[in-house]
Order: C-alpha cells, then sequence, then structure tokens
C-alpha cells in the first residue's frame, strides 16, 4: 500500500528545510565572502577546512548520544532535537550576512569560523535527528525512494529562492549596494525559517516508533560503544557506501559554487541568464524524477548506481570540453543533475537498508551512529574540496578585483568545475563492486522493517499522540 501524500510531503520537508540552509552556507557565502566581503580565496578554502576537522570531532558524539537519548513521552526524541536546533541554525545564518568589509582578513577568517561552528553543532543534531526520524516513520523501501522523490521537489522549490537570490546578486553587476545584499540575504533567511518550522511542528513524535529497536533504554557503557561501532565497521556494504559516497558526487557539496564562478567569470553571463540555466535544468530533472523512481524500484538501487553514472559523466565531459555560453550549460546539468538524483534516490535505500540489515543483525537501531562513523570518516575530504577548488583558482591566478579574469583563470576555473568531478566519480565506481544488496536483498531488507515498525498513524496525527 503506498504512503498516504500527506505523510509523504511532511516527511519530505524537514531535511530540504536544512538543504537551504547549506545553499546559503557552503555556497552562497563563499562568494559573497570573495567578491562583496573582501575574503582572499585562501582563506576561505582553509575556513571550510578547519571546519571539516571540527565536525570530525563532533558528529561521532552526537551521533552516539541521539541514538543513546531516551523517549521523553509528551515531547518525542529525534523531532525534540530538531525543534530545539532550529534557532541556532538560524542564527548562524543571519550573523554571517553582517560581517563588514573594512575589517582585517584575521579578523574576517576568525569570525566566519566562529559563526560557522556555531551554526554546524545546531546543523549536525539536526541532520542526524531528521534523518533517524525519516527512517523510522517510513519503513519500506518504497515509502523511502517516494519520500525521497517528494523531498527533491519540495527541496529544489525553496532552494530555488537562494539559488535565484545568489545569481541575482553574484552573477554580473545589477546589485552592488551592501545593504541590498543583505536584506536579499535576510529574505531568504526568512524563508527558510519558514520551511523549518512547518516541518518540525507539523510533524509528530508518537512512542510506537521507538517501541522495537531504539538504544535509549539500556545504559551507556565502553563496552556496548564499542560493540556498535565494531557492528557497524565489519559490514562491508557499510565501506562500499561510504566510498562510494565519499567518492562519486563529493565535488558535488560545492557545485553550486563552482557554478556561479563558471557563469560569472567563463561564460560571462547575466544573472537571469545563469538563473536559467541552474532553475530551467532542474526543473526538467524534477519532472522525471517520478521515471526516475519507478525505474529504481524494477532495476534494484544498486543497478541504478552504475546507469546514474552515465549522463553524470557525461554532462562534466561537455562542461570541460564544450559549454561556453549559458545555454550550453542548461544541458550540461540537464545530465549532470539527472545523474546526480538518481544516485541520491537510490543511495537513499540503500542506506536505510544498512541501518535495518545492521539493526538486524544485533537488535538495536544505530542510525545516528552509522551517520556518525560516515560523517567522521568522510569530513576530511569535504574539507579538501574547497580547498582544492580555491587552490585551482589561485593557482590560476584568480583576481577578485578583475572585471575579466585571464583566459588562463577561465581554462583553471573549468578544470575545477567540470575535470576534479570527472576524476572522483571514476574513482567512486570501484566501490559499488563490493556492494552485496542486490535487488532481492534489497527487498528482503524491506520487508523485515515493514514488519518491525508501524505504517500507518505516525508523524502525522493529532497532538495527543506525542
Amino acid at each position: 500500500m503506498a504512503m498516504p501524500l500527506k505523510r509523504r510531503l511532511l516527511l519530505a520537508t524537514p531535511l530540504p528545510a536544512a538543504w537551504m540552509s547549506s545553499v546559503i552556507i557552503h555556497n552562497v557565502y563563499v562568494k559573497f565572502y570573495t567578491d562583496v566581503v573582501g575574503m582572499d580565496p585562501r582563506y576561505v578554502g582553509w575556513v571550510y577546512l578547519i571546519f571539516n576537522v571540527w565536525n570530525v570531532l563532533n558528529d561521532p558524539v552526537f551521533g552516539v548520544l541521539l541514538d543513546k537519548m531516551r523517549y521523553r513521552p509528551g515531547k518525542g526524541k529525534f523531532l525534540l532535537v530538531m525543534r530545539v536546533t532550529i534557532p541556532f541554525l538560524l542564527l548562524g545564518l543571519v550573523l554571517m550576512a553582517w560581517t563588514p568589509s573594512s575589517w582585517s582578513q584575521a579578523a574576517i577568517f576568525t569570525v566566519f569560523l566562529v559563526e560557522l561552528f556555531l551554526f554546524d553543532v545546531a546543523s549536525t543534531l539536526y541532520l542526524i535527528s531528521a534523518t533517524s526520524y525519516v527512517y523510522l516513520a517510513a519503513p519500506t523501501r518504497e515509502d523511502r525512494i517516494d519520500v525521497e522523490v517528494a523531498r527533491a521537489w519540495i527541496g529544489n522549490v525553496i532552494s530555488a529562492v537562494a539559488t535565484v537570490v545568489a545569481t541575482q546578486m553574484l552573477v554580473g553587476d545589477a546589485i552592488t549596494e551592501r545593504i541590498t545584499l543583505n536584506v536579499m540575504l535576510m529574505g531568504v533567511v526568512l524563508v527558510n525559517g519558514a520551511v523549518y518550522a512547518f516541518a518540525a511542528w507539523a510533524l509528530r513524535d508518537p512512542p510506537e516508533l521507538y517501541e522495537q529497536g531504539d538504544g535509549g533504554a539500556a545504559p551507556v557503557t565502553a563496552s556496548r560503544l564499542l560493540g556498535d561501532l565494531r557492528s557497524v565497521v565489519r559490514m562491508r556494504a557499510f565501506w562500499a557506501l561510504f566510498f562510494h559516497g565519499m567518492l562519486f558526487m563529493a565535488p558535488m557539496g560545492i557545485y553550486f559554487t563552482a557554478f556561479l564562478y563558471f557563469m560569472d567569470h567563463v561564460v560571462r553571463s547575466t544573472g537571469t541568464q545563469a538563473t536559467l540555466a541552474d532553475t530551467g535544468s532542474m526543473l526538467a530533472v524534477l519532472v522525471l524524477l517520478p521515471l526516475i523512481a519507478r525505474g529504481i524500484k524494477r532495476l534494484g538501487s544498486r543497478t541504478a548506481l552504475w546507469v546514474a553514472a552515465l549522463p553524470y559523466l557525461g554532462g562534466f565531459t561537455l562542461l570541460l570540453l564544450w559549454a561556453d555560453t549559458w545555454w550550453n550549460v542548461l544541458l550540461c546539468y540537464l545530465l549532470i543533475m539527472s545523474g546526480r538524483y538518481t544516485v541520491s534516490t537510490a543511495t537513499t535505500a540503500l542506506d536505510a537498508a544498512l541501518i535495518d540489515d545492521n539493526e538486524r543483525l544485533t537488535g538495536v537501531r544505530k542510525a545516528g551512529s552509522i551517520a556518525s562513523v560516515r560523517a567522521l570518516l568522510t569530513a576530511p575530504i569535504a574539507g579538501v574540496q574547497m580547498v582544492l577548488y580555491m587552490a585551482i583558482l589561485t593557482a590560476g591566478g584568480y583576481d577578485i578585483t578583475a572585471e575579466v579574469q585571464t583566459p588562463q583563470t577561465q581554462e583553471a576555473i573549468r578544470l575545477a568545475t567540470a575535470g576534479v568531478p570527472i576524476l572522483f566519480a571514476l574513482v567512486g565506481l570501484v566501490p559499488l563492486l563490493l556492494l552485496p544488496y542486490n535487488r532481492a536483498h534489497e527487498q528482503e531488507l524491506s520487508e523485515w522493517s515493514r514488519a518491525r515498525r508501524p505504517e500507518e498513524g505516525t508523524a502525522v496525527g493529532p497532538d495527543g499522540t506525542e
């Protein structure tokens, strides 16, 4: 039986709210700080490297604590954490927009880094809680794929607010006054806050979600924590999914930053053309996404990952060798994003299957711990992406004061935007050879999860269900 539309849409909303924040923090603010605040690109790269080293320290701790947190009658568990962290997420977004350009490079660097730390603590707690909650409330493979499709639609619609504002602000020279830029950014943050509020206060966190497998009932001991860790790292599926996720689409974590530099300095587009290239390609992919989801269900998620590599690599190859107008970029990103969203939809089902598989083996659900171990191992690579991108621009002679970048710099931007993702994607295909979850195994785990948890009446009941 298909999940009711209302429940699917509600479950699809929490992570897109965080995605919108991520677009603002990791994409919009990068170019904002180099081109408007005046931070040297090298400092931006180092800020994000240090920021991700910080993730190495806090993510594992937060994930374990969330797994071991007890359900509180009348308040909930994962949803409670989401509600508490939202004000801190929004505060971080607001503070970053107001750094004066008159400050020294050291002062800008330090303040930006501290503000990122504030944002990241709240973001980590929110993301782990939201992911864990949705996997509980959507127990089957089909439910999770359907939620992911709805999530992609909602996420792109609300993130478009940030991307449209960014392309209008940071590509071309239509808007140059700092106060105008800041007011526009505050409008984006206001929209982001409204989405957070809808997600966190429309959903419910009933106790039946935690009746089986919840880790909050047992005492926390060193031996138990070590046993939990061993149960995860001994799984071949964990390592296959980890290395594929770490490598194949790692550069996409900063793709919009790369897109802004590419459109501004290589294509020399207007803000409107950049907006059309970005939103036009995404709109076409979203229209196709229900068909993509149907194909994933039929083929199996692992096979879908192999198929997705074809348009993904093809799009980046054309971007590297051919694209020099805004409509060329639109066509390239149509291919890239179709591959990307096939991968993200299939990976959602596989990540949930991994959590279910581990719970079936151990009797305890460890969504937070698994997410934490993955974040612990991935964080250094995520930081390297921004450092690598900015290093290539710096080596190519990027000049923040130049109206037109040199041909050498433009080629450096092209290489950093398209060449690096091709290399990472090719290496990232290798771990798929070790992934043990074929279509039959995936379906078996889905049936086990269906029998383990309630499907109806959760997440959208009246207030009294908490």
